[in-house]
């Protein structure tokens, strides 16, 4: 009876931490899709939004904790090479630009982040959001290139094939870019107006 007990007890137990994840989950979906709302609110009330960039996806031109300045853009204005910002399934995501049609008078892009092995499912008009104008990194405006280089691309070919050396690339690149910043730097706000 006892043994009986305690599988039934582990059992209850082990519904109740997935029921928690699930919630936990949910929540955080939400929370998500209500940023990505809000961005998009942001974007057609004022024309451009800043946020700081997340993910691996579009190493090396845009690294974690960059910051990406986005401007409202028509889709008549955006061109292979651009990096675009756009908005499905309660997500943000900016990503190249790598080939574009028309159907039935409705544009449609096919974006892939520069590391990723493969191009994301096609963006219709009312999902492109923005184009990603500038990025900050370290203090600087930095114009994001239509193409890149040999170095960039080996770079990029190295995260999309490896996990790990990703992880290493992100970890050097904060040791390496994040100046630190004096004591009396530190006691200043930064004006992101």
């Amino acid at each position: 009876m006892r043994q009986t007990s305690r599988r039934h007890t582990a059992r209850l137990h082990a519904k109740s931490e997935g029921l928690m994840t699930r919630v936990d989950s949910t929540r955080a979906d939400t929370a998500t899709a209500v940023k990505c709302d809000l961005a998009g609110e942001v974007l057609r009330s004022f024309g451009s939004l800043r946020f700081a960039a997340t993910g691996w996806s579009m190493l090396p031109t845009i690294w974690p904790g960059d910051t990406l300045i986005v401007e409202r853009v028509t889709s008549e204005r955006v061109s292979v090479g651009d990096v675009v910002l756009v908005g499905r399934d309660g997500r943000l995501c900016a990503h190249r630009v790598v080939s574009q049609s028309e159907n039935s008078g409705n544009p449609r892009w096919i974006t892939r982040g520069d590391a990723m092995p493969g191009p994301d499912r096609p963006v219709a008009g009312s999902e492109l959001m923005g184009r990603v104008a500038y990025l900050i990194r370290a203090g600087r405006l930095i114009e994001l290139p239509a193409k890149l280089n040999l170095a960039e691309r080996l770079t990029a070919g190295i995260v999309r094939h490896s996990v790990p050396a990703a992880r290493v690339l992100v970890f050097l690149h904060r040791m390496v870019r994040i100046p630190k910043k004096s004591a009396a730097e530190e006691s200043v706000l930064s004006c992101q107006g």
